[in-house]
Parts: C-alpha cells; sequence; structure tokens
C-alpha cells in the first residue's frame, strides 16, 4: 500500500502545525528518516492501516532482558583480549594502565548519560541515527545517507567471532602459537557462528532471545566468577615457577616504564579500553522493543555498566599479579584463557575457563548480531540502498532475516581478508572503537545543538553538560591522536593506518550521498522522491523514485 498517494488525506488529519511536512510529503523531506515519523502520525497509521507498533514484534524486552543486552554486549571478548595490548600501549606502568581503564569508565558513564538524555527524547529503534538525524538536518538527507551506508558496511561482528575461535581451539588444546600466529582457523571457527546465530535470530524472534537470555544468564554467572577468581589472584596466588609478577605493592615498581610511551601508544590503549566498554550505546538500536524504555534503560544502564567496571578492574589487577610484562605482551588475545590456566590449573582454568570465555564471546555475538541486523533494518527502511525492500523486510518468519544474514556476510568477508596474527584483532578494534569516537563526538555535541533549538523540552533522563563536554574534548583528542607518532602501531600486514581506513570508509559514505542526491541528479534533470510504504509485514518503509522536470 503506497502512503504517498494518501497525502490529500493526511492534510485533512494533520493540519500544518501538527502534522510536519517532512513526515509524508513526497518533496519535503528534511532529514529522510522513517523513524521520524511523529507518534501522532503513527496513531493514525495505526488507526487507519491495521499498523498497531512501531515493530511488528512490539515491546517485550522487560529490565531482565535489557540488562542482558547491556552485559551481553559490554562484556564480549575485550576484557580477555585486549588488555595485553592495551598494557604494553601504556609501557607496562601499571599506574597509567589503570589510569586509563578508569577513565575509559568515567567516559563511557558519561556517554552512557548522553544516549540515556536522547533516547528518552526519542525512544525508539535507530539509536544514534535517530539522534543525530534529529539535529543535523543539513544539507538535505546527508546525514541520513551517510549514516545509514556506514552502519550497513561496517554492521558485522567480526572482533568477538576472532576472540570465540581462538578460545575454542585453545580449550580445546591446541597450542599458543597455532592458535595466536600460525592459522586462520579461528577465523573459520568464528564464522560459522556467526552464521547460525544469524539464522536463529532471522527464523524466530521469540527463540533467539530466548537462546539469547540464557547465554545471557550464564555470561552473568561467568562474570562473578571471574570476579572472583580476581579476587583470589590478589589474595592467595603466589608465583611459584613464574618470574617475577608486574604488580607489587611498592611504588616505585607502581610508577615504572617497560618499554616506550608515546601518545599515538596511549591514544590507541584507551580506544580499545573504551571499546571494552561498549555496548553502552548499542541498546538504544532495539528501543521500539523495549518495555517503558525510559524507565527500563534508566535502571538497566548504570547497573550494567557499573557491574562490569568492578568485573573489569578484579581481572586487571589479576593480569598484573600473575604476568610478567614479557609474559602479558606475548600472551595477546589469549591473556585471558593462559591467566585463569595459571590460577586454576590445566583442566579446569584452560578448558573449563577457557570454553566459559568463548561461551562469553558467543554471548556477545548474539547480541550483537541482533542489536546490528535491527539498525541494518532500520536503515533499510530508508530506501536508500539497493535491494532496500527486501533488506528491510521481516519475511519469511517474522524476523529480520535478511539483515541478519547481510551481518553475516559481512563478517565472512573480514575474516578472510584479515591476517590470522593476533594484532589483526586489535587493529579491527581500533577501526571499530576510531569510527565509533566520531560518532559519539558528533551525537555530543548535537545534544547542546538540540537543547539550544528545544529549550522547552525537558528530558526525563539528563545528562551532566560537563560529562558531556569532556567527551566532546576527549573525542577530538582520541581522532587526532593516532596520526600523532609512529604510525606503524597502527597497521598490519597490507592494510593501510586504522584511522585512515576509518575516514576511507566514512568519506565513501559520504562520497555516496553525493552522487546519488546531488551530482547525478543535476547532470541528468531528475529530482528524487520518495514514497512511504506499509509492508506486507506491517513496517513501513521508503521507496525513492525519480521524478524529471521535462
Amino acid at each position: 500500500m503506497v502512503l504517498a498517494n494518501q497525502n490529500s488525506t493526511l492534510l485533512k488529519k494533520f493540519p500544518d502545525s501538527e502534522r510536519g511536512e517532512e513526515t509524508f510529503a513526497e518533496d519535503s523531506l528534511t532529514y529522510g528518516s522513517v523513524s521520524s515519523l511523529r507518534s501522532d502520525d503513527l496513531e493514525f497509521l495505526s488507526l487507519d492501516l491495521g499498523f498497531h507498533n512501531e515493530v511488528p514484534q512490539g515491546r517485550h524486552l522487560g529490565v531482565f532482558s535489557t540488562v542482558v543486552l547491556f552485559v551481553s554486549r559490554i562484556i564480549g571478548s575485550g576484557i580477555f583480549a585486549a588488555p595485553s595490548s592495551i598494557f604494553v600501549g601504556c609501557g607496562g606502568n601499571p599506574i597509567l594502565f589503570f589510569g586509563i581503564w578508569f577513565f575509559a569508565a568515567a567516559m563511557a558513564f558519561a556517554g552512557l548519560y548522553l544516549f540515556l538524555e536522547f533516547g528518552s527524547l526519542l525512544p525508539r529503534s535507530g539509536g544514534r541515527k535517530n539522534f543525530l538525524e534529529a539535529v543535523y538536518t543539513k544539507p538535505a538527507k546527508m546525514m541520513s545517507v551517510t549514516f545509514t551506508t556506514y552502519t550497513v558496511l561496517m554492521g558485522m561482528a567480526v572482533s568477538n567471532a576472532i576472540v570465540f575461535g581462538k578460545y575454542v581451539l585453545y580449550g580445546l588444546g591446541f597450542d599458543e602459537d597455532f592458535v595466536n600466529k600460525n592459522s586462520a582457523a579461528c577465523n573459520y571457527v568464528g564464522a560459522v557462528l556467526v552464521i547460525c546465530i544469524s539464522f536463529i535470530h532471522g527464523y524466530s524472534v521469540k527463540g533467539g532471545i530466548l537462546v539469547q537470555n540464557f547465554l545471557g544468564a550464564l555470561k552473568l554467572l561467568f562474570a562473578l566468577i571471574i570476579s572472583l577468581t580476581g579476587i583470589y589472584a590478589v589474595c592467595f596466588y603466589k608465583p611459584a615457577e613464574y618470574s617475577s609478577q608486574i604488580a607489587t605493592t611498592q611504588l616505585p615498581s607502581l610508577l615504572q616504564s617497560q618499554d616506550v610511551v608515546t601518545v599515538s601508544s596511549v591514544t590507541t590503549a584507551f580506544i580499545q579500553a573504551f571499546f571494552c566498554f561498549a555496548g553502552w550505546d548499542t541498546v538504544h538500536t532495539v528501543a521500539s522493543e523495549i518495555k517503558n524504555p525510559v524507565r527500563t534503560l534508566k535502571i538497566a544502564g548504570p547497573l550494567s555498566l557499573g557491574a562490569c567496571l568492578l568485573c573489569y578492574l578484579s581481572v586487571n589487577v589479576a593480569y598484573l599479579k600473575v604476568f610478567t610484562y614479557e609474559e602479558f605482551k606475548a600472551a595477546g588475545p589469549l591473556a585471558g584463557s593462559i591467566l585463569f590456566t595459571r590460577l586454576l590449573g590445566e583442566n579446569v582454568g584452560r578448558k573449563l575457563i577457557t570454553l566459559g570465555i568463548a561461551l562469553s564471546a558467543a554471548s556477545n555475538l548474539f547480541v550483537v548480531v541482533y542489536s546490528t541486523s535491527r539498525m541494518s533494518q532500520e536503515c533499510f527502511r530508508e530506501g536508500f540502498l539497493p535491494f532496500s525492500k527486501i533488506m528491510a523486510s521481516n519475511r519469511p518468519w517474522g524476523a529480520p532475516l535478511s539483515s541478519s544474514l547481510l551481518c553475516a556476510a559481512l563478517t565472512c568477508f573480514w575474516l578472510i581478508l584479515l591476517p590470522s596474527s593476533g594484532a589483526a584483532y586489535s587493529y579491527l578494534v581500533a577501526l571499530e572503537g576510531y569510527s565509533n569516537q566520531l560518532i559519539i563526538l558528533l551525537v555530543a555535541v548535537g545534544l547542546f545543538i538540540y537543547r539550544k533549538r528545544n529549550p522547552d523540552v525537558i528530558a526525563e533522563i539528563r545528562a551532566n553538560s560537563l560529562g558531556v563536554g569532556a567527551l566532546i574534548v576527549l573525542s577530538t583528542y582520541l581522532l587526532i591522536g593516532p596520526f600523532i607518532g609512529d604510525q606503524h602501531e597502527a597497521t598490519v600486514s597490507h592494510l593501510p593506518p586504522y584511522p585512515v581506513a576509518a575516514l576511507l570508509i566514512m568519506t565513501t559514505c559520504l562520497g555516496f550521498w553525493f552522487m546519488k542526491f546531488i551530482v547525478f541528479p543535476k547532470l541528468l534533470g531528475y529530482e528524487l522522491k520518495r514514497k512511504v510504504h506499509m509492508m506486507e509485514d506491517s513496517l513501513v518503509s521508503v521507496e525513492w523514485y525519480k521524478e524529471y522536470a521535462f
């Protein structure tokens, strides 16, 4: 059913002061978002067209399910795979190491409340996409098209797939050199899991959530176990057959650096630490599926992030208690498994805990595929990209199978492209983190713009202005920092330095908007207009068509 042909009805339903012409009019779109449909417009659709929710599955996620989404997304592979490279980036200085972790946590809380405020103002699926579109409305459609294209291109779950494969192989008895350096088998193991998860989420919304919640509950239990293990390492572990550990109670040892520290290395270390808290911003992508989203997110967000911080601190202290600098550096992404092998022995530590870490990564992958497929589906509903109608659909089983399989396809592509070495993981984490930092900067600046434009609108959850300002300063520094100093640390194999790669991807997305909506229409003499559709599965989507001037 094409809604564009019903504009006359809409004009009668909504006077200009209430309707908002950008929502349905074919030629008056300001920032081109299906998610910009206003609540009164959606009410009209519900009454006249049988549309009952923003998404067919409705609001079905409670506080527990939302906590599971937060924790499963935050605690993935990062705390087990990234601390080694973070510590090396800090030059082996324990004080600087923990300083970066605390600062990353503080900025994560600032970012959490930034998104909670925006999310309480725009409580529907889309998250950062909605926030950016609501603020950056000029040039027309630039933000929508650029962000939509970028989101789809980067809609993957590579980093945790790599770690899942590594920990499964290591837990099954393969040696460290085979897992970390000499084989791409871990990439293939991770790819198989992502494909399976995509089919599960694409087959049944309810079934996928049940599996996700079950794994999330196991992850909460596992987080408690590793926290207690960290306390055990601090209080009772005595390194007998290994050389002296990093952490001691002597101040000179805590202040001592083992290697050269540069602006670039510290910046990269912070990006990786910040990546370990990633997830506080992704739950908003499924806000239309959360019951009472403002209240639920207000409870689940800080609770989840605080619990993850305590878990991280416990494990990081254990790392420094058990490892020497050289051992920690050599461990790479397998640091978590080697840590628990030393603490609990070969059978319990290497096999049980290592597979537990793999389970943690698998739980994270379930949430990443779930949220990524929803986000990609939201983007395809805008109609900017090829095959949008197919990719936005919930057919044939009432779940986003097409967008889930796209996530699997992009993940497999990167897993084949990346080398098998441990450095590939750090490269990809930094690449995702760098791109994410630019988006966070735009959202943070956008909040102040939104407040200034709407002084009478008071959000139910309000972010601290000082924290948001600090986030802006920090993000600006993190975008510049990697270009200062040696770029060798920022690259891997045949790929360009990660900040260059991230900017190239974003520039490509911007170029797509410029060519599709500026250059080609002017050269070929047509204007792009839209029709808003109600699809068979009750999702609203947009179709763009060409209207020639002659």
